[in-house]
This record gives structure tokens, C-alpha cells and sequence, in this order.
């Protein structure tokens, strides 16, 4: 009888020991890290994708009337929505530490290295279709200037894939997680150092149109190299730190001391940046995010974001495989929104036929449509990736796709 009165306080501990007075949530740190996997990362990374979805939604949807970034609250919702490539750059670098697989030697696994390289390419090929600027491949030479450079354009898939190239290189040229963490740390200073000279439009001068993109903002890129690499090599940092730690007592380590150390970076970025203010230093940079300040302060709010995220697991432990799921499934929730909004280059979508002609309350109702069926197609992927009849049909899967992508390019 006793043991199941202790399973009952259990049940009731664990949703509700947070608000019911009396009833103690027993911390659940040592059991999440007991499986290997950092769970609370993994919700970290979830939370940035359904931020990113809301955010993209409402500025594609909503009239400008109601959603005025210079106004409370509004200001706050667009300065937030500057953390989530930040998180999703910082935890992708954190788990890579932990799905690097190594020889007895210390190696990297060389198949894991190709995988890599084929993931990385396959992202940045996806990142270019999605924007092709023509119908077919026969129009190219009707495409129009402005049209290239939204083409050329780097976002988070191009990002995401150039970098995962330079962990490679880091990753291939190291022997252990520690050499790993110090060389990644290393790697993040040298581009952030390297920003400020990117910007100069002398240093891109002359190179290809396809390259300047990836350097700097000149030619509209959201994401370029210099300094959005830098965040998943800090992860990688981070990653190496926690590696480090005892598997029990990882998640621990997350939530006593990211929150530390991750408040005093952000005081540190939110200084610099109070500094230059008063200096007279020009707005738009401080202000950039090609500021190192602004590099700072993120950083600082993402560790911050960290601790928060694993108070928040041990409370809902339940849904833990939940955020694995969707967390493994980020790049594809980013594809998959993006086309539920605005379509492909061949068919248009809500948030182009209505872009920015709804209210704030039809924009909502779209951003959950959008968020919710995005989750479904994500989970029935995941569900579907998991079978064993789609092991055996996975192949003829990829190359039904390349065909299909072969025909609408040519045709």
C-alpha cells in the first residue's frame, strides 16, 4: 500500500509539484542525462522553431497598422525573435559534440564525416531551390538583377550547411572532444574578429556574385558567415563543456551555471553596446546584428535560455520524447513552414496572395494553422522514417524526389 500511495504522490509531483503547495517535483536532471540524451536542448531548440514559425507568419500575414516594431509590445516581440537562430545555431553545435563518433585513435569515423558533407550540401541545394528565381532552368537568362540577389541571398539553410563544412574541417583535424571544444572556441573568436573588416564593401570587391552573400549583408543575405557561424562553434564550445561533465550531472551543470555565466555575457554585450551609444558610435551598427556586442548579448541570453529550458524539462518530463522529435526535426519544421506560407517558385502560398493584408486576430488563426500542420507533417515524417517498409523504399523515395525536382527545373 505504501509503495503505491508513493507512485500516486509521483503522478501528482510531477505535473503539478510546481504550483501545488506541498507537493515537491523531484529533479529529474540525473534521469535525463542517464539515457545520453540532453533533452532539455532539444526543447531549447523546439521553442526557437515555433517562435521562428509564429514570427515569420504574423510579419508575412499581418497589416503593418497592427504590428509596429518601434512600440511596445512589439519591439519586444522583434528583439526576441533575434535569439532564435541563435538557439537553433548554439544547440546544433552543442549536440554535434555528442554525435561526433570517433576510431580508437581519436579519429572522427570517416563516415560519419561524409554523412556530414552530404547533409551539408543537400541543405544548401534546398536552400537554393526553394528560392529559384525562374520557372524552368531555360529562363535564367531572362532573370532580372534584383531577382539574383534574392536568389543568391544566403539564409539559415545556406548558413547552416557552409558551417557544418567548417566543422568538418575542425572536427577531421582533431583527436578528442576537448581539442574539439578548444579548437571551435578558437574558430568563433577568429570570424567575429573577422566581422567588422567583412562589412568593408573593399574586400568584397571583385569576387563572385555568388560569394559576397555569405561574407556580409551588402547584397541583402539575412545570415551571412561573418558572425552567424560563430554561434554554432560557440555551441560546439559549449557542448565540449558539458561533455566534460559526468553524464548524470550534465543537465545539472546546464541549469546551475548556463544561467551564470550566460547573464554575465549578456551584461558584458549590453555594456558594450550602452558604451558605444554614449561614444557617439554610429546606431547602425551597434544596434546591427553585425555588431559584436549584439554577438555578445546573445550569446549570453541563449545560455541563460538554456537554464531555463532544463527547469522547464523537469517539470514536463512527460513530453520529453515529444522535443526530441520535433528538436531532431528542426530543419524540416523551417522547410516545411516556409512552404506552407509562401509556397514554391512554381506555386504561391497564403503569405504571398494576403502579404500583410490581414488583422492581428486572422493572423494568429493562421500562424496556428500554419505551426500545428507543420508539426503533424513533422511527427508523421519522423513516424514514418522509423518504419521498416520505408528502410527498404528509402532509396526509391530520394530518387523520386531528384526526378521530380529534375522535371520541374527543366520543364
Amino acid at each position: 500500500m505504501s509503495e503505491l500511495i508513493l507512485k500516486v504522490r509521483q503522478a501528482i509531483a510531477l505535473p503539478f509539484g510546481w504550483v501545488l503547495p506541498g507537493v515537491q517535483t523531484r529533479s529529474r536532471s540525473a534521469v535525463v542525462s542517464a539515457d545520453g540524451r540532453l533533452y532539455a536542448l532539444d526543447f531549447a531548440r523546439f521553442m526557437a522553431m515555433v517562435f521562428m514559425m509564429q514570427g515569420h507568419v504574423l510579419d508575412a500575414v499581418v497589416s503593418q497598422s497592427y504590428i509596429s516594431v518601434t512600440e511596445f509590445p512589439w519591439n519586444i516581440w522583434h528583439i526576441v525573435r533575434g535569439f532564435t537562430a541563435p538557439t537553433f545555431l548554439m544547440v546544433s553545435g552543442a549536440v554535434h559534440v555528442f554525435a561526433t563518433r570517433r576510431d580508437e585513435d581519436g579519429t572522427v569515423k570517416a563516415d560519419l564525416l561524409s554523412r556530414r558533407i552530404r547533409w551539408a550540401l543537400t541543405i544548401i541545394g534546398i536552400g537554393y531551390f526553394m528560392m529559384f528565381p525562374a520557372n524552368s532552368l531555360w529562363d535564367l537568362p531572362y532573370v532580372q538583377p534584383a531577382t539574383w540577389n534574392t536568389f543568391l541571398a544566403v539564409n539559415i539553410l545556406h548558413l547552416t550547411g557552409v558551417t557544418l563544412l567548417l566543422y568538418v574541417l575542425v572536427a577531421a583535424s582533431t583527436k578528442n572532444v576537448q581539442q574539439l571544444g578548444r579548437r571551435a572556441l578558437g574558430v568563433s573568436v577568429a570570424i567575429l574578429a573577422l566581422t567588422p573588416l567583412m562589412q568593408n564593401p573593399s574586400v568584397t570587391a571583385g569576387l563572385p556574385k555568388w560569394l559576397v552573400p555569405y561574407i556580409n549583408i551588402s547584397t541583402g543575405s539575412l545570415f551571412p558567415v561573418f558572425p552567424f557561424a560563430a554561434f554554432l562553434f560557440v555551441g560546439l564550445f559549449v557542448g565540449s563543456l558539458m561533455h566534460a561533465a559526468p553524464r548524470e550531472q550534465r543537465n545539472e551543470v546546464l541549469k546551475t551555471y548556463a544561467w551564470r555565466i550566460g547573464l554575465i555575457t549578456a551584461l558584458l554585450g549590453f555594456l558594450a553596446t550602452y558604451i558605444m551609444q554614449k561614444t557617439g558610435v554610429n546606431p547602425a551598427y551597434y544596434s546591427s546584428s553585425m555588431s559584436i556586442p549584439t554577438f555578445v548579448l546573445r550569446v549570453g541570453v541563449v545560455l541563460c535560455f538554456f537554464s531555463l529550458s532544463v527547469w522547464i524539462l523537469e517539470r514536463t518530463w512527460s513530453l520529453r520524447n515529444w522535443y526530441s522529435v520535433l528538436g531532431k526535426k528542426s530543419l524540416y519544421i523551417y522547410i516545411i513552414h516556409l512552404v506552407l506560407l509562401f509556397g514554391t517558385p512554381w506555386a504561391s502560398s497564403f503569405g504571398r496572395t494576403h502579404y500583410r493584408a490581414l488583422s492581428l486576430q486572422q493572423g494568429i488563426v493562421v500562424a496556428l494553422i500554419i505551426i500545428l500542420v507543420t508539426l503533424a507533417i513533422a511527427i508523421t515524417m519522423d513516424w514514418i522514417g522509423r518504419q521498416k517498409w520505408f528502410e527498404r523504399k528509402k532509396q526509391i523515395v530520394q530518387y523520386a524526389l531528384l526526378g521530380t525536382i529534375a522535371f520541374v527545373l527543366i520543364t
